[in-house]
């Protein structure tokens, strides 16, 4: 594998240093549900205050960006806004309850699930009469601890179990469906509904996130691990030849070694991380098979491996520190620490915020009009975007 370019930054003035402001959101991209804003199913093609969701909440957060559905928060409230209504109060009604959300899993039909920090699993329940849906706790004393789940495209899940304190071993199980798991969990003692595969590796997780066919998962020590089906380069490492892991057991991304990583981002066939000092790392491909567009960058990249992306403020000026990364099925959204947004790929929806009419945007572009942008979430087709 070709030795990854890394570089240095100086002190990081991010975005949100001095006195907290109010944070409002954004949004940009398909809206055949009427997803993004209500009243209309017209695609919104440049960034747009969220002014009118559902039962609006003081503080509200965007929990899970799907096709036809956008899953909101505020405190222990739940609620969304498309194709699938969904209201729902996590823990009883106690308004002052601020129950904080871990993982969140959904599908192209919609939301599926959430885990909290505390380790309590609510799933959709939906009854033949009501007008919309709730979320329902499975969680009972004999449920497993899960710190973390992830569900992919093809319908896997990975989750990983909570540690002790001074644990320092990472449990990983799989199932091949949604309802096996589903099964295991309301009866872990059931030999019927075992895993399907169970991974250790060393450390303590931090984030497991999934994608079309993979999974990626980061540990509290920086170390990136992903396994699936490694097409398109998806899983950012060689998967053959000697001293390599198989694609379908969690291996390193050797590319990012030595690295301080903070944060991964996947979706779509595509992953990225960024480290401590600002660096963003990409790696994938921008599309479904046979797709004909790509991103520059990561044309130019060799198979299995991962780009060092750098965004400029100007063409003489040094690569900008990268503060947050979001990824959809087909584009990338980043902000950095001096407040811009960058985005790049798929456009068809306006996704991309830019009111552009181009489908496909290989090089990075600045949004413009955008300033004090603190942080991104993207969904299959849309892009949310939090400014001060």
């Amino acid at each position: 594998m070709s030795e990854l370019k890394t570089r240095t930054a100086g002190h990081r003035q991010t975005a949100n240093d001095g006195a907290s402001k109010p944070t409002s959101m954004l949004c940009a991209g398909l809206n055949a549900h009427s997803q993004l804003q209500a009243g209309t199913q017209a695609d919104v093609r440049k960034f747009t205050p969220v002014e009118d969701i559902s039962t609006p909440q003081k503080g509200a957060d965007v929990l899970f960006a799907g096709w036809s559905t956008t899953v909101f928060s505020s405190g222990n409230k739940i609620w969304t806004q498309g194709f699938q209504p969904i209201s729902s109060t996590l823990g009883g009604n106690a308004a002052h309850e601020d129950i904080q959300t871990r993982s969140v899993i959904g599908d192209h039909d919609g939301f599926l699930a959430l885990l909290t920090t505390s380790g309590d699993l609510y799933t959709v329940f939906s009854s033949s009469d009501a007008q919309s849906a709730t979320l329902q706790l499975m969680t009972t004393e004999s449920s497993p601890s899960i710190a973390l789940i992830a569900f992919a495209g093809t319908g896997r899940i990975a989750l990983t179990f909570k540690q002790a304190p001074n644990g320092n071993l990472c449990h990983i199980a799989e199932f091949n469906t949604l309802d096996r798991f589903l099964a295991w969990y309301r009866d872990p003692s059931d030999s019927d509904c075992y895993p399907d595969k169970h991974h250790m590796l060393p450390g303590r997780p931090a984030q497991l996130l999934a994608n079309t066919a993979s999974f990626i998962l980061l540990l509290e020590n920086g170390e990136v691990y992903s396994w699936g089906d490694p097409r398109h380069q998806s899983l950012g490492r060689a998967i053959n030849g000697e001293g390599t892991t198989k694609a379908d057991v969690p291996g390193i991304v050797e590319a990012l070694g030595g690295l301080k990583i903070t944060k991964i981002a996947s979706g779509g066939w595509m992953s990225a991380a960024f480290s401590e000092d600002g660096a963003l790392y990409l790696w994938g491909a921008a599309g479904a098979p046979g797709h004909d567009r790509s991103i520059r960058c990561l044309r130019e990249a060799g198979a299995g491996e991962v780009a060092l992306v750098e965004l400029l403020a100007s063409a003489h000026d040094e690569p900008l520190d990268v503060i947050d990364v979001a990824i959809g099925d087909a584009h990338v959204a980043v902000a950095t620490s001096d407040g811009r947004l960058f985005v790049v790929g798929d456009n068809k929806d306006g996704q991309l915020g830019l009111d552009s009419a181009e489908d496909f945007i290989e090089d990075w572009t600045e949004a413009r009009g955008l300033s004090d942008v603190q942080r991104v979430v993207c969904g299959s087709n849309s892009t949310y975007v939090f400014v001060h």
